[in-house]
This record gives C-alpha cells, structure tokens and sequence, in this order.
C-alpha cells in the first residue's frame, strides 16, 4: 500500500550482506529445492486481500500524500532472468535519483514478473505497491522460472491485463494522472485465452476483450507504458520494435543496449516525464556512471529523448478525461 521510507543504510546492510553471501533471490531458491512451490504468497495474483478483492493499490498517506505508482514487469523467461538480479544491486541508485534527487513524488514501486502462460508454471507474479525496503524483500521472493517455450513470444499482455482490470491508485483516482508502467522486453507477445485469466488470476470471466490491441488500450488509460526494448536476437528476429510501437506508439520504445543500466534509465524516464531538466538528469547520471542513457539529442515534450538511440516517451503521465473510481469497478 505504499507506507514507511526507503533505507540506503538498511539495504547496504541486509541486501549487502546476502550480494556478498551469494545468498539473495531466496525463495527461487527454495523453489528450485523442492521447498516450495508456485509463486510466493505475496506475489501471487490470484490471492484474494482481507476485504475479498483481487487489487494491487498505490495509496496516498500521511507520510506520502502525493504518491506515484510505477510499476517495473521483469522478463522472468531464460533469456531475461539475470535482469531482476542486476536492478536488485542497483536499487540503492533508483532510490537515491526518485527519492533523494525528488525525481518522482512520494514514488510507490510495484515487482512483477511475466513469463509465457502457455507453458510455465508461473506466469505471472506482482506485488505491493511500496515506498520503503519492502521492494527489495519483494525481489527476493521472486521465482525466476527461465521457462519460455520457443514458441516466439511471451505473454506480458497478462501483466497488462492485471494492472488494467486489478489495481486501483489515488494518483488517477484523486488526481487523473495515470502510473508509470516499465515492462522489460525482448520479445513479442503470443496470445492468451480465458483459460489463462481463470487459472492465473482467478477472474471466471474476463474483465475486458484478451487481444493484445485490448489489452493495450485498457491498460494505457490509467498507465503510461514504457517498453524497455533489449536489443538482442530474439528482439530484431521477432520484430519486436514493430510490434510494441503498433501496440504503444514509437514514442513508448526505449532501447536498453545494456541491461546493467536498466535502473538508470528507469529513473531518467520518471524524471524527465516529471519535469526535471534533461542537463541535470544527464548530470545526475553520468555523476554515476550511466553515460549515454540520456544523451545531447534529448528533447524535452516529446519523442525526441533518446536511452541507446530510442526515444523516449517524454509526455507527461496525465490521461485526457480521468474518471472516478467507481466508474470502473473492475477489482
């Protein structure tokens, strides 16, 4: 739900400590022998919340009365599974640029991961929206299945299909201004099937039409989608750029040429679409070490921002026509 502070001090100490043990990601590990099985408890999206509800909720608090709910979608497939793993060791920077450098207001991060639902175990994993050190225990709980089946596509649409018909946030509610939804992606998206919504998140009927054209358009209006695009083989044999800027627009597109900047590039997106300037974003980054992620041909407003040579969507993350709450009552 969004309360307490982020800790630089308490994640060096915890999550350093198991960096250097070798020791993070636990529940993949008991996962893998034999202790446990499906998604963690917290992260499955079927489970239903003490009032009964299926929801994910980003909530403005006393200690964050202006929150903004960004959601980060891991690849959990083969080719992608190392990723949650190195925004894990980077966490400490996405922090220090949304809270410290005032990036975002008040910024409240949900962990999910999608795989291909057609054949893994566990396609689907999301958490709690959070503000404090709960976001790193909620990466540990992740399962990194490194399914796929080489069937030439995943179904992250399944992420979409959850944030549109089962989060709710103050920040559209209260003000009108959508989330900022990252989806780390290489490949296109295969369909999915009533079958998939009831056995993964529970619902007997779908909450919407399941093409991918659907599913966009509903989850685009209370979520500014950003496709974080890995240049690999998979991504230019698939076309991938293609099909995610039919589905987004081009200006949704980011290319990552190195995942190890994924964190980074993360937060230069947050800050720009909040309005920070672009020449103290690249300072701040390059202060880091994160050259390049946004470099001189950057423009403010619009598509002209660009992380590897893509552009960046740099709009601001209001939807025209915000609607109340209970227009939607999809939970």
């Amino acid at each position: 739900m969004g309360g307490g502070f982020w800790s630089s001090a308490s994640y060096n100490r915890v999550t350093g400590e198991r960096l250097r043990n070798g020791t993070t990601f636990g529940y993949d590990a008991e996962v893998r022998a034999g202790r446990a099985r499906g998604p963690h408890p917290l992260l499955d999206p079927s489970v239903r919340n003490a009032e009964g509800r299926r929801v994910r909720e980003s909530r403005d608090s006393a200690e964050h009365p202006l929150s903004t709910p960004i959601v980060v979608g891991f690849d959990s497939t083969g080719s992608m599974g190392s990723v949650p793993r190195t925004v894990q060791r980077k966490l400490a920077t996405l922090f220090e640029l949304l809270v410290e450098r005032g990036y975002a207001t008040d910024p409240q991060v949900c962990i999910a991961t999608y795989g291909d639902a057609v054949c893994d175990r566990v396609p689907l994993q999301i958490g709690q929206f959070e503000s404090d050190n709960r976001i790193d225990e909620n990466l540990d709980r992740l399962y990194l299945e490194g399914g796929g089946g080489g069937n030439g596509g995943e179904t992250s649409q399944l992420l979409m299909y959850y944030l549109a018909h089962h989060t709710a946030t103050d920040a559209w509610d209260k003000r009108g201004k959508r989330g900022y939804l990252f989806l780390i992606a290489d490949e296109v998206q295969v369909p999915i099937s009533k079958r998939h919504v009831r056995q993964v998140i529970g619902d007997r009927q779908p909450l919407g039409a399941l093409d991918e054209f659907s599913i966009a358009r509903d989850v685009s209006e209370r979520w500014d989608v950003k496709i974080l695009l890995i240049d690999n083989w998979a991504a230019r044999t698939q076309h991938s750029r293609r099909f995610y800027a039919e589905l987004f627009g081009p200006e949704a597109i980011v290319d990552v040429e190195d995942p190890e900047m994924i964190a980074e590039t993360i937060a230069a997106v947050v800050g720009v679409c909040e309005g920070r300037g672009l020449d103290e974003v690249r300072e701040d980054l390059e202060a880091r070490g994160a050259w390049g992620v946004v470099p001189d041909a950057a423009r403010p407003g619009g598509a002209g921002a660009r992380a590897g040579g893509a552009p960046l969507a740099l709009g601001p993350g209001r939807a025209a026509g915000g609607r109340d709450a209970d227009s939607r009552g999809r939970y």
